[in-house]
């Protein structure tokens, strides 16, 4: 088979919709304001896909459960083709961007996990309450007391998936989601933070347990991310009825490491 660019979103909807829980922000991407910003490649089962973002910033997805090994095939043969940017990949997807020559700036591991016991997600503790566009300017505040540990933009506020606790007015909890397909009835749960100041009150849980809550009646298939090393965190999702279901990694690229 040949490599070539994917032209009918439908045609890789079929692709991941084998693997729903898998491919969850696949499945979103392939909706608007994703799809018409985005390019995707496929030789087989192997796909890969560069992301534009709302905000103008694009990514690269390299995951196909169906194919692994040809997805990394397949970002070796297009490597030189995408620009520095963030990559979500099958397992050793760094070590194919680095061997083209690109500098990577940062690697690690991940486990994604999708609920298969709602019976076991928390009741919705009185303190968690929803939030919406007009509480941008506490979510900004509150991820920026330390940039970059959780990935938020603020058009997710407007996908009404978010919810939050408060302390004196100030917000200290934070999560929503960063994909949400009522269409292909899925949501990847994110941007969940709780400040340093607060932490270990179970918040982090406390706020998870409200977007299940917020969301269960929109979709079928619930998953969220969650990094190799944190492991106190995979232990509270699993005891909210989360399975772990796939590995992978995440870097960063910063172009020709000869430039």
């Amino acid at each position: 088979m040949s490599t070539r660019l994917v032209e009918d979103p439908d045609e890789l909807a079929e692709l991941f919709g084998r693997d729903k829980h898998l491919h969850l922000y696949a499945l979103a991407d392939l909706e608007e304001p994703y799809w018409s910003a985005s390019q995707w490649w496929r030789n087989g089962d192997a796909a890969l896909g560069l992301v534009g973002l709302p905000d103008g910033q694009t990514i690269v997805y390299a995951v196909s459960s169906a194919d692994p090994v040809g997805t990394l095939a397949l970002a070796r043969e297009i490597a030189d083709q995408l620009p520095p940017t963030l990559i979500t990949g099958v397992t050793g997807i760094a070590s194919v961007f680095g061997e083209a020559g690109q500098g990577i700036v940062w690697q690690r591991g991940y486990h994604r996990f999708h609920l298969t016991d709602r019976s076991l997600v928390p009741a919705v503790d009185q303190l968690v309450q929803p939030l919406d566009r007009s509480d941008l300017d506490a979510a900004l505040a509150l991820y920026q007391v330390d940039p970059g540990a959780a990935f938020f933009e603020p058009t997710m506020l407007g996908l009404g998936t978010f919810v939050g606790v408060r302390a004196d007015d100030d917000l200290i909890a934070i999560a929503g989601t960063h994909v949400l397909s009522e269409k292909h009835g899925v949501a990847g749960i994110g941007a969940v933070f709780t400040h340093p100041d607060h932490r270990g009150q179970g918040l982090g849980a406390a706020v998870t347990a409200g977007v299940i809550h917020r969301i269960g009646d929109r979709v079928d298939t619930i998953g969220l991310n969650c990094t190799e090393s944190n492991t106190a965190a995979r232990r509270i999702y699993l005891r909210m009825g989360f399975a772990q279901c796939l590995a992978y990694d995440e870097c960063e690229t910063s172009g020709s490491s000869g430039s």
